[in-house]
C-alpha cells in the first residue's frame, strides 16, 4: 500500500534537519543553491577537536554564500579552500587532490541517492571527511556497504545552529559529524552548545 504524504510534509524537502530542497546545494553545479549556513558558535562547539588539521589545507566543497570559510579562518585554519566548484568533477580532480588534507564541511541534505554518490566520492578519494548530516545517517544501509566501520566516529552536538544569508539564526538537533579517518582519540563526542565545552557521554 502506497502511504500518504503526511499534510505538514513539503514535497522535494527534507523532514530531517534544515528543510533544503531535493534539488538543492552545488553539488551538480546545474541547480540553484538552497543550502544553509553553519554558523560561527557551531564551527567552534567542534573546532578543538580538528586541532591536528589546523595548519593543513582543508577543503569545504559545498558552497553555500562563503562565510563558512571565513568563520573556519577566524577560528585559525588558515589553509581553507572553499569555492563554488562542481564537488563531483573537483573531487576526481587528482591534481587538486592531493593538496587537500581534510574535508569538512555541511553537504545539501538531499535524497538519499545523493547522500550515497556523495559518500561514495568521499570514501574513494581516500582523504579524510567529517559531514554535517541528520543522526539518521549512522543507521542507512548503504552507509555501512561504503564506509570502513573501523574509520567511522561521530561528533553528536546537542544543537548546530544555521541561517540563511542576513536572516535570523535557528537551532536544529537531531544532526552529527560523520568522520572518516580522522583518527581522533575517541569514537563518540557529545557536544554542549551552550558553551562549546565538550560533555562526556
Amino acid at each position: 500500500m502506497k502511504k500518504r504524504r503526511r499534510t505538514n510534509e513539503t514535497p522535494g524537502h527534507s523532514v530531517r534537519g534544515p528543510p533544503v530542497a531535493t534539488t538543492s546545494g552545488r553539488l551538480s553545479g546545474s541547480v540553484v543553491n538552497d543550502e544553509w549556513q553553519t554558523t560561527a558558535v557551531s564551527w567552534e562547539a567542534v573546532a578543538h577537536l580538528f586541532e591536528p588539521w589546523r595548519h593543513r589545507r582543508i577543503w569545504m566543497p559545498f558552497y553555500y554564500d562563503g562565510a563558512c570559510a571565513e568563520h573556519l579562518r577566524a577560528l585559525g585554519f588558515r589553509h581553507v579552500i572553499h569555492q563554488a566548484e562542481d564537488f563531483f568533477v573537483k573531487v576526481k580532480d587528482a591534481r587538486f587532490m592531493k593538496k587537500v588534507d581534510l574535508i569538512w564541511d555541511n553537504p545539501p541534505y538531499t535524497s538519499p541517492e545523493t547522500k550515497e554518490r556523495v559518500l561514495r566520492a568521499l570514501v574513494a578519494s581516500g582523504k579524510p571527511f567529517a559531514m554535517l548530516l541528520p543522526i539518521s545517517i549512522l543507521h542507512v544501509g548503504f552507509v555501512r556497504e561504503i564506509v570502513d566501520t573501523d574509520k567511522v566516529q561521530t561528533i553528536i552536538p546537542r544543537r548546530v545552529h544555521v541561517c540563511k544569508t542576513g536572516k535570523e539564526v535557528v537551532p536544529f538537533k537531531y544532526l552529527c559529524w560523520l568522520c572518516h579517518g580522522l583518527e581522533l582519540p575517541r569514537d563518540l563526542y557529545l557536544i554542549d552548545d551552550r558553551d562549546c565545552a565538550e560533555v562526556e557521554g
